[in-house]
């Protein structure tokens, strides 16, 4: 009885030892090599194919915001605005141009263009929202030309904008929508003057539009880590356009340098303590993301990455983004929420902040007299499944303004005017999501193993504590009818 006490006990011990090799050491790493091995660009893989084309819609959407008293704006009052939108538009990525130039380890990296195609879709907008639709909104082109023009030469500004351009008002009335945005609105007044030759290329064509010459377009060059010789590098940008610095802010500062991937892809492995870097040419920056919380979407689980207040806090409290500054006084650094990109949009200055200013300044947010943001609604993120490092949601989320300031007077079509405004032009939402056969695809392949193995290394572990309890059990009692028997 006493050896079958025993044996028993070492069978639940052998039991729980294997289950934790097994369990705990083993499977695991299978299922982490299995991991490292699909996370890798090589022509032909299922992850090449849906990376060069994706698979599921990417959507851009735009909400404007109209201004409903402009004659009242032009006389020195705070504008009434009224949100329009939204006006979405499905966009259709595929990778152009792919070529791998590395001579000595071909596999290592990867070079290609994204061409991007937008298409408006009437049923993902608002009821009745169509590209016809007429808005007022401030007038980015007058605005930034006579900006760009006292840049130059302070005295030749109000000549410029009172003379050549002297019918452009402050707020343009009745603009199209879809030329707001792709088409671009007539703009010969301007290029057919005597400083046509000094218009940036956003006036080519004789057109401006806030997005015109993107769709159909190819981007400048991205140089990426395929993932072939470390799995964590995957999708990190070595260059871009040919350079690792942007050029835009402070010479050879964190600012300047392009970190991350473009936010589609990431490595895998995520645990809650890891931050992110995406690499976004709109904000002609990179953006750290950190975990904010638990999620799930389509019954997959994932963690939530969101910007932290001090990405964007105001220069002047963190030193750190004092490099994204290139005011002459620190004092006109843009504050908390906002940043001035004039320095990548051809010196036009346009201001971008979160929509609604969340977690910017208050004082942006009064000035516009905007209402309060919305953090679900508002809020930039992105959903990663936490173990393949596979993008399950995001929402990329920013807001276009145009700073007006009449710190050089004699601009007659804003002389009333009298302090700089960030003045609120739309914000757009682009976001992606997950299909439900991808989703069904990641479960197969990684949830529902991952689940099996959780239960059956638990199970077993404790078959083998019961074994070990029987066993224990059976010693006592037979050691308890011996000391009986002997007594």
């Amino acid at each position: 009885m006493q050896k079958l006490a025993i044996g028993v006990t070492v069978t639940g011990l052998v039991v729980i030892l294997v289950a934790a090799i097994i369990g705990w050491i083993v499977v695991p790493n299978i299922i982490d090599d299995k991991i490292i091995e699909e996370v890798r660009l090589i022509n032909g893989s299922e992850t090449w194919d849906k990376w060069a084309d994706i698979p599921f819609p990417v959507y851009l959407s735009f909400n404007i915001f109209h201004v409903t008293n402009p004659d009242e704006v032009e006389a020195g009052e705070k504008p009434i605005f009224e949100e329009r939108g939204p006006y979405a538009y499905k966009q259709k990525r595929i990778k152009v141009n792919m070529a791998q130039r590395d001579i000595e380890n071909p596999l290592n990296t990867l070079q290609y263009r994204e061409e991007k195609t937008y298409f408006f879709d009437p049923d993902k907008s608002c009821d009745d929202c169509t590209e016809s639709d007429l808005v007022n909104v401030v007038n980015v082109a007058f605005v930034s030309v006579v900006h760009g023009v006292r840049a130059r030469l302070a005295a030749l500004g109000p000549f410029v904008a009172n003379s050549v351009l002297g019918t452009e008002k402050f707020i343009k009335r009745d603009v199209v929508v879809g030329e707001l945005l792709f088409k671009g609105f007539d703009v010969r007044l301007y290029t057919e003057s005597f400083i046509g030759g000094l218009l940036p290329e956003e006036f080519s064509g004789s057109r401006f539009g806030l997005y015109k010459g993107e769709n159909q377009t190819a981007s400048e060059e991205y140089n990426i880590y395929t993932g072939v010789e470390n799995s964590g590098q995957f999708g990190i940008i070595k260059e871009w356009d040919g350079r690792e610095y942007l050029n835009f802010w402070k010479p050879n500062t964190p600012c300047d340098k392009i970190k991350g991937t473009d936010g589609s892809i990431f490595g895998p492995f995520f645990n809650k303590e890891r931050q992110i870097d995406v690499f976004s040419t709109d904000l002609c920056r990179s953006l750290t993301l950190a975990y904010g919380e638990d999620t799930e979407y389509l019954g997959v689980p994932g963690y939530r990455f969101t910007v932290p207040k001090w990405v964007l806090e105001d220069p002047r409290t963190n030193r750190d983004n004092m490099c994204y500054c290139l005011t002459e006084k620190e004092e006109d650094c843009p504050r908390a929420g906002a940043m001035s990109l004039e320095g990548c949009r051809g010196g036009a200055p346009i201001m971008m902040s979160t929509p609604y200013f969340l977690d910017g300044d208050a004082g942006y947010l009064a000035d516009s007299g905007l209402p309060d943001p919305d953090r679900e609604k508002h809020q930039t993120f992105l959903d990663i499944e936490p173990n393949s490092g596979v993008l399950l949601r995001a929402h990329k989320r920013i807001q276009v303004n145009v700073l007006v300031d009449n710190k050089v007077p004699g601009v007659n079509a804003y002389k009333n005017i009298q302090r700089e405004f960030v003045f609120p032009l739309l914000w757009a939402d682009e976001g992606a999501e997950m299909d439900e056969e991808s989703g069904d695809d990641l479960k197969g392949k990684l949830i529902t193993p991952l689940k099996i193995v959780n239960i059956a290394k638990w199970a077993i572990l404790g078959v083998g504590i019961a074994v070990v309890i029987a066993g224990a059990v059976l010693y006592f009692l037979r050691r308890k009818r011996s000391l009986e028997s002997t007594a």
